[in-house]
């Protein structure tokens, strides 16, 4: 079996974790990058076109994409986010695969602002299946006219997100963040001032309430991400506004390392741990200093929690995710 994965391609990328997980099943992977195919047009090369233009550009790579399916005759297509995809060469994807399926999975919510477009939107009703990782979104594709929506929970790559020979006594900070920079996790973070805290992510130069030595790096991929969460004697996960009340892929890569979690306290993440033996959660600032000071200060329980943790989601890799993929698609 073949599939077909668009979206962008690169170290860390969930792309290159579901080519991997495909792989790993037993499937023949053909990947479009559209990010590359994006940038080699003449029109992206000049900063002012690339915007005005960019649907121009965006039409012209589905040419391509199109013809790379045309060619792969593959059994699948997964189309990855793809907010630049008009729903007319989408239309024309249907038409070349006929009765083998075109999916999509959006790993932020197609209704958030920063992530959204109006031709992402109008595509919905054009794929056969989406599948998404909240279920509070459901609804909301319904509402859109999506065919069939179905459930299917981030994970974590074996190959990035791993347990290293590390021991929790050689902690050098009371707590590690790993993410992006928002206004929201700014300010939650900057009340944690008593503490030593280290943050690696992208944005954060605009941080206004975390210190600036705190900052370690931009954003970090597999064994150079794992070694950062290492350095900490528990790692902080913060669900943005569009994960709350679920998860996000923190919520798995974090204990696959085995290093203890504090988080977001969500009803979704209740499902593969439990509150106390396998994680600890917040609610409030005030909640998530007592819980960082008190991994800190007991070794022995912080290596309860990873430990634990770690035996939660062992099972929960994207190769997982692919096999509930297949089969909610009719696969054998």
């Amino acid at each position: 079996m073949k599939v077909l994965i668009s979206g962008s391609f690169w170290h860390g990328s969930l792309e290159e974790s579901y080519v991997r997980a495909f792989e790993t099943i037993g499937w023949s992977v053909v990947r479009f990058d559209w990010e590359k195919h994006w940038s080699m047009h003449p029109l992206a090369l000049m900063p002012l076109t690339n915007k005005l233009l960019r649907f121009r550009i965006a039409d012209r790579v589905g040419k391509f994409f199109n013809a790379a399916i045309n060619d792969a005759r593959p059994d699948l297509v997964l189309v990855i986010k793809g907010r630049m995809i008009a729903p007319e060469t989408l239309a024309a994807t249907r038409r070349i695969l006929s009765d083998r399926p075109l999916v999509n999975f959006n790993p932020d919510s197609s209704w958030e602002a920063v992530n959204t477009s109006r031709r992402l939107l109008e595509s919905i009703p054009v794929y056969d299946a989406h599948f998404t990782w909240n279920k509070n979104l459901i609804p909301r594709f319904q509402n859109t006219r999506a065919k069939n929506v179905h459930y299917l929970p981030f994970a974590y790559d074996p190959v990035l997100h791993h347990p290293l020979k590390t021991a929790l006594s050689d902690a050098r900070y009371d707590a590690i963040f790993v993410g992006t920079y928002t206004p929201e996790r700014d300010k939650l973070l900057g009340t944690l001032s008593s503490c030593n805290i280290r943050i690696v992510g992208n944005g954060w130069g605009k941080a206004k309430f975390v210190p600036k030595d705190w900052i370690m790096s931009k954003a970090l991929y597999g064994e150079d991400a794992v070694r950062v969460l290492g350095l900490g004697a528990c790692s902080i996960n913060i669900l943005r506004e569009q994960n709350a009340g679920s998860h996000n892929m923190r919520t798995f890569e974090i204990p696959a390392t085995r290093n203890a979690m504090v988080t977001t306290r969500s009803e979704e993440q209740s499902q593969w741990f439990k509150e106390g033996p396998d994680m600890e959660c917040f609610a409030t600032p005030e909640e998530l200093l007592e819980k960082v000071r008190l991994l800190t200060s007991d070794q022995g329980y912080a290596t309860t929690i990873a430990n634990n943790g770690y035996e939660c989601v062992r099972e929960e890799t994207y190769a997982k995710r692919a096999r509930t993929m297949i089969s909610l698609l009719g696969f054998a």
